[in-house]
């Protein structure tokens, strides 16, 4: 499942909790593409794309590309099972992961449309045996419309969550396992990417519609539209044609996990198939004479409408499973997915008759970037978009300029990473706003868009308490004091400086000053206090570097070690602490200095472990 936001790629949930700030690839400005001639043909898009794929040793590749809402070309590309020397055709089988979500959101839909759901209805009254714990539910209570749009303040499925299998438990079991459930904000607030919301969507559909999910989504949406290969489960009808994902070597094979929320990341479809999705929304809800919904509900699907964003004035935010990609002359929408290796993204842009999809058998996150080549391909002959900048007001500039840092984590878990890692300069130079060294177009109502993109993917808008807030299709930022970030620059100074200290320290043992200068002790415990903080980060960055689900999962050496360090960090400050005061006079200047630098660095490591619940963490549980 992904996020965009992805399933996504675990630590691609620790990412892009910082992430993905968060996904996801979710709610994206269209990256910036390495091929430097775009392609002007569809045969030179087809042989452009099989120098990327076999450039970034991608095993196995399928893409369709729609021109004129037709499907212009179906294509493989490279081995759908590399030991056995199998060929990727159009009729290979992918996951296609969290594209699974827009399939849920439109069967949502159709039951709004005939009147039998209604997207601002309880999930109190919806699944009153679903227990969940929303703390202004009397004032702002969990709506239907929130699971589907990321707001409810959920958090995303913990590691161990996507390990759960059984193609056979039912929805309401599954929703139970994925618990539990606390809004963490007001439900409609922030928008924070959360894989089990729609799950209990899809529960929701088998409840009023009284049919199991697949069973619905076949009859009303896949059976119709002649989608072939779709299925959400590994189908003995689809088995032999399933293509194997593989590690990042493009050897190691990865498992098939029959993943408990079907409605949210199990969806098995060639890319040909999938496609027809993408026709069905060029068509606003019409395709081959049928109509499956109506032109508002493709539009309200594609425009989220129940977050802070939102009631900003951005369009397209992650809206029902569906999500905005910038592109330079037109606004794409879409989702992507990531699942057991397998990455998907399916794109369309509304109003041009174009669109695609890519689907590839190992987690590169660097195939994400083709997309960017495809989508310059369909724009090549479309006319500018951009919208016309106005004048920013220099107060407004002063307002808005400073130093962000990301609110909404997808877990809340990962809230400490973040407070470390996921800040975002917002800077005014000659009167223009730059963020993340980007010059931004103004809009005007707090907007702003990249130079070379054809809409605004960010708004400026003041908070509740008066705080200023910069926020996107799929996360919120808020403009935090200097000092905060002064505050964390000198611990980092101060730390860096406290290992030369002690390296200094230490080497004097070698000309046995320890035994005139307060012993050994008072220089090993505020050494190995310093130890432990480097260790904790170096092992936590390990975890996030590995790129291995079951490293956080279930119990692992390194999970483990994470554990056991949190919890030294602070014993170590204080032992450090004891020891130095126990040494009092008995010791020289540059050695107190060390022990109560270190001991204060430890301390101060141990409490901010603790505010972010820390101490004692377990990845698995």
């Amino acid at each position: 499942m992904m996020g965009d936001e992805a399933m996504n790629r675990l630590l691609s949930v620790l990412v892009v909790a910082w992430a993905l700030l968060q996904s996801g690839t979710a709610w994206a400005q269209s990256p910036p593409d390495k091929a430097k001639e775009i392609p002007q043909t569809l045969e030179a898009l087809e042989k452009a794309l099989a120098q990327e794929f076999a450039r970034l040793k991608i095993p196995g590749a399928s893409v369709a590309i729609i021109e004129n809402n037709q499907i212009v070309l179906t294509r493989g590309y490279g081995l759908a099972d590399v030991k056995a020397r199998t060929p990727v055709t159009p009729e290979t089988v992918f996951r296609a992961g969290s594209i699974s979500k827009s399939f849920t959101g439109i069967g949502i839909m159709m039951l709004v449309e005939e009147g039998r759901l209604d997207l601002n209805a309880k999930l109190a009254d919806l699944v009153p045996e679903l227990k969940f714990d929303n703390p202004w539910e009397s004032s702002d209570p969990v709506r239907l419309v929130h699971l589907l749009e990321h707001t409810a303040g959920f958090d995303d499925i913990g590691f161990h969550h996507y390990l759960l299998e059984g193609k056979d438990t039912p929805l309401s079991e599954a929703v139970v396992k994925y618990g539990p459930y606390k809004s963490r904000w007001r439900p409609g607030t922030w928008t924070a990417y959360c894989n089990s919301g729609p799950v209990i969507a899809g529960l929701i559909i088998e409840k009023v519609s009284g049919q199991k999910f697949q069973d619905f989504i076949a009859e009303r949406l896949t059976g119709p539209l002649g989608m072939s290969s779709a299925y959400w489960v590994k189908d003995p009808a689809i088995a032999g044609w399933m293509a194997k994902s593989y590690k990042a070597d493009g050897v190691t094979e990865e498992p098939f996990i029959e993943i408990l929320a079907r409605p949210s990341g199990s969806l098995n479809v060639t890319a040909g198939d999938l496609a027809r999705l993408a026709q069905l929304m060029l068509g606003r809800g019409s395709l081959d004479g049928r109509s499956y919904f109506t032109p508002a509900t493709a539009s309200r699907i594609e425009n989220g409408q129940s977050g802070a964003a939102a009631r900003a004035g951005l369009k397209g935010v992650y809206g029902l499973g569906n999500f905005s990609t910038i592109g330079k002359k037109a606004v794409f929408h879409g989702h992507d997915g990531g699942i057991d290796g397998f990455a998907s993204k399916l794109e369309y842009a509304p109003g041009k008759g174009a669109g695609f999809v890519l689907m590839v058998n190992q987690a590169n996150e660097e195939a994400f970037e083709l997309a960017g080549l495809i989508r310059d391909y369909l724009e090549r002959d479309w006319p500018e978009a951009k919208p016309s900048g106005v004048a920013l007001p220099s107060a407004d500039l002063e307002r808005w300029a400073g130093l962000y840092q990301d609110i909404a984590p997808r877990q809340q878990v990962l809230a400490l990473i973040g407070s470390l890692a996921a800040w975002q300069p917002a800077e005014a130079t000659e009167g223009a706003l730059i963020l993340n060294g980007t010059k931004r177009v103004f809009l005007g109502q707090g907007q702003f868009r990249k130079e070379d993109a054809a809409a605004a993917n960010i708004v400026f808008t003041g908070g509740p308490e008066g705080e200023t807030l910069m926020l996107n299709g799929t996360g919120a930022s808020v403009k935090v004091p200097l000092w905060q970030a002064a505050t964390k620059a000198v611990y980092g100074v101060l730390f860096a400086l406290s290992c030369i200290l002690t390296l200094v320290v230490l080497m004097r043992l070698i000309g046995g000053a320890w035994r005139r200068d307060g012993g050994f002790l008072v220089r090993l415990v505020p050494t190995l206090a310093l130890l432990s903080i480097v260790a904790l980060a170096g092992v936590t960055l390990a975890v996030l570097a590995s790129n291995d689900l079951m490293l956080v999962a279930k119990p692992s050496a390194l999970g483990w070690a994470v554990y056991s360090l949190t919890i030294a960090v602070p014993i170590f400050g204080v032992l450090a602490a004891m020891t130095a005061q126990a040494s009092g006079s008995e010791i020289g200047w540059l050695t107190r200095v060390m022990a109560w630098v270190n001991a204060g660095l430890a301390l101060l490591a141990g409490l901010y472990l603790y505010q972010y619940g820390w101490i004692g963490l377990k990845f698995w549980e």
